[in-house]
């Protein structure tokens, strides 16, 4: 339980730090950490439960989507500031560092291996942001003007 509640912690870290690289506003920096804890907490948790990698990415890339949209209707900010910084943890870099790597070692079936795993990986973060984003804007408090109250 401890070592959960460290990793969630350098995973918001990170996107905390990663959205200071990205130059979001400071005012929004507790809520980029936010989400990108969110993120790791579901990947992990789903992980343990359910044991594939890629269920766990794609309901952590939705759960993200629909938490980086409510915080862009309390913030009054674009969805994309906190998503953007959000995915951060979620991103298969390993799988791209080993591609990479076993290419260069000229060892095919290794590489083409990892390669497969980031493509399935981007497509389950792709996925489970598309799902997200077409819910419509009124189940996160969005109103639009000519809405009927």
């Amino acid at each position: 339980m401890i070592k959960l509640l460290i990793e969630v912690l350098a995973a918001a870290i990170g996107t905390a730090a990663f959205s200071v690289l990205f130059q979001v506003r400071p005012k929004h920096y507790v809520f980029c950490a936010l989400a990108g804890g969110i993120a790791w907490f579901a990947y992990r948790v789903i992980t343990a439960l359910s044991g594939s990698v890629f269920l766990a990415t794609f309901l952590s890339a939705l759960i993200l989507t629909l938490c980086c949209r409510w915080f862009a209707t309390l913030r009054h900010a674009p969805t994309l500031v906190f998503l953007l910084c959000g995915i951060f943890p979620l991103v298969p870099g390993s799988a791209i560092y080993y591609a990479a790597f076993y290419i260069f070692l000229n060892k095919g079936a290794e590489a083409a291996y990892y390669a497969a795993m980031t493509v399935k990986l981007g497509a389950a973060i792709a996925l489970g942001i598309l799902i997200a984003y077409s819910l419509p804007d009124c189940l996160f408090g969005w109103r639009h003007k000519n809405a009927k109250i």
